[in-house]
């Protein structure tokens, strides 16, 4: 049987986020109705989430216009944590080209257009350990990098920190999210808050499985997703 990895987060009402703990409340017990339901109020870029560009486009396609083939198909995973990583004072904010290529170089590998690149900076257990840290203090492609990914035609990035740009683009409205839109702008979907088995396949080319929750309408700017993956070999074929 092939291995599947989950590069998902798991949450639960001690989660943080910055707009608000996941609220749940139960509405029926299994000792009163013979099963159990509750009730979850949450942010919709909650956890492990895809970003479509109506979050941060004007005319940006909602969810519900993204099509799942968009979405699913081979994928490179650059480990970056030894220059980006938590435990690196020094570590500048900004991933730059130059590091993309290199996180490409040592795993053997160049992106095809279509492909998806996971960035692995080192940062997803402090998702759980130390949040605070981890949602102020998180790496970001620079504006260069994400320029060089458009050229390449990359169709989807995921990085394991919870925003494409720095905090101090929210500072006031209107925001200044230079990098979603850059990259939103060009069709190239976004998922923030890669976690789960991701250092496990640092370096490594996959099948990705990005499935995201199917919600439509005028609020469907992005949704949690369970993101699961398989091993390629270098032929792209799925290892056994």
């Amino acid at each position: 049987m092939r291995e599947i990895f989950d590069l998902s987060h798991g949450f639960d009402e001690d989660t943080y986020h910055p707009f608000g703990f996941a609220s749940f409340r139960n509405i029926q017990a299994f000792g009163s109705h013979g099963c159990r339901h509750a009730i979850v109020t949450m942010s919709l870029h909650f956890a492990t989430h895809i970003d479509a560009p109506w979050h941060m486009v004007e005319d940006g396609k909602r969810l519900d216009q993204m099509g799942m083939s968009e979405l699913v198909g081979p994928a490179v995973v650059i480990d970056l944590s030894a220059a980006y990583g938590p435990g690196i004072a020094s570590a500048p904010r900004e991933i730059t080209p130059d590091a993309v290529n290199q996180g490409l170089s040592a795993c053997g590998e160049k992106l095809a257009a279509g492909d998806a690149l996971i960035v692995y900076t080192g940062w997803a257990p402090l998702f759980q350990s130390e949040p605070m840290r981890y949602y102020s203090e998180y790496r970001v492609l620079s504006v260069a990098a994400c320029d060089l990914l458009v050229r390449l035609g990359v169709r989807l990035i995921g990085m394991d920190s919870p925003d494409f740009d720095a905090p101090d683009s929210y500072e006031s409205a209107p925001f200044k999210p230079v990098r979603h839109r850059k990259l939103l702008g060009k069709g190239i979907y976004l998922i923030e808050n890669v976690g789960g088995d991701v250092a496990r396949v640092a370096g490594e080319r996959l099948f990705l499985l990005p499935a995201p929750l199917k919600i439509r309408g005028e609020y469907a700017s992005g949704a949690p997703l369970r993101l699961l993956a398989m091993k390629l070999d270098k032929e792209g074929s799925l290892l056994p």
